[in-house]
């Protein structure tokens, strides 16, 4: 009489196999949520960097010259909610000003900047301010 092994697989290395694809999928799952992490960083990180932009702008083609000190101003742009914090400094030549653009989202309580940005203004063209 002879004897026919079955074909297929054992318990035991089913067992194995769905080990093996669990510890797999789950380092999949992790770093697909990194991504996830990372780009909705990088989009903040992107929208802060066009506030700041925005706000520098504003400061250029504004017909006054702006005066030392600190301001800041709560806007919204691409669905979220920003603080900027615009700081005015005098430089040795008395025709420029230094400004200092840090933006933040609006309530988080860790103040971490999302974006700062710095350039130069000067006084040619403008009126002193008031």
């Amino acid at each position: 009489m002879t004897r026919h092994r079955a074909l297929g697989f054992t318990l035991m290395e089913m067992l194995v196999a769905v080990g093996v694809l669990a510890i797999a999928l789950g380092a999949i799952i992790g770093n697909a949520a990194r991504y996830a992490d990372s780009a909705a960083g990088l989009r903040d990180k992107s929208i802060a960097l066009f506030v700041a932009r925005n706000r520098m702008a504003e400061m250029e083609l504004s017909p006054i010259w702006p005066a030392t000190g600190r301001t800041n101003e709560d806007v919204e742009m691409g669905g979220l909610k920003w603080t900027w914090r615009t700081e005015v400094k005098a430089t040795p030549d008395p025709n420029l000003r230094r400004v200092d653009v840090r933006v933040e989202k609006k309530g988080d309580k860790s103040g971490t900047a999302f974006a700062t940005l710095s350039g130069f203004i000067s006084n040619v063209g403008k009126q002193a301010s008031p």
